[in-house]
């Protein structure tokens, strides 16, 4: 088997990878926070990494609030899963290819809206994570782009 750029640079691949690790190492988190998180690790996270006083981070209202949001947050990201998956395996020819750049768009927009929220809005570090969304982000896009005169 030969690996050329097209082999590697699968759509199938990029998209099922990126929803693996989407579902996985993001999404799942949040959707599962609220029935794993106690009110004694609520409080701790509100006080060290959100930088809340002891008396809110303690308040129930503001617990709940944040458990709800991140709930919410988890949803919407499970949201653009299957979308992802039809392109991948219900797809072919140009129309897998053309949505392939699509899906790496939307990857590309959430990454970069994201990373512009943790620096410019949290006033954190550029750390070097963050690049992977933008390397998957490229990838994808590369992956449908390199098929446009194929089909």
């Amino acid at each position: 088997m030969e690996f050329d750029q097209k082999t590697i640079f699968h759509p199938k691949f990029w998209l099922t990878l990126f929803v693996v690790m989407h579902t996985f190492l993001f999404a799942i988190w949040y959707i599962l926070g609220p029935f794993m998180a106690t009110d004694a690790d609520m409080t701790k996270y509100l006080e060290e990494d959100i930088g809340l006083s002891a008396e809110l981070a303690a308040d129930s209202t503001i617990r709940d609030a944040f458990l709800e949001d991140g709930f919410f947050l988890g949803i919407m990201a499970m949201a653009i899963v299957p979308p992802f998956l039809a392109t991948a395996w219900l797809l072919e020819g140009r129309p897998q290819t053309l949505m392939t750049i699509v899906c790496g768009g939307t990857l590309l927009f959430m990454v970069t809206l994201g990373t512009y929220g943790d620096i410019a809005i949290a006033g954190e570090d550029f750390t070097p994570d963050l690049i992977m969304g933008f390397a998957m982000a490229g990838a994808t896009i590369y992956s449908g782009y390199i098929r446009l005169d194929d089909a």
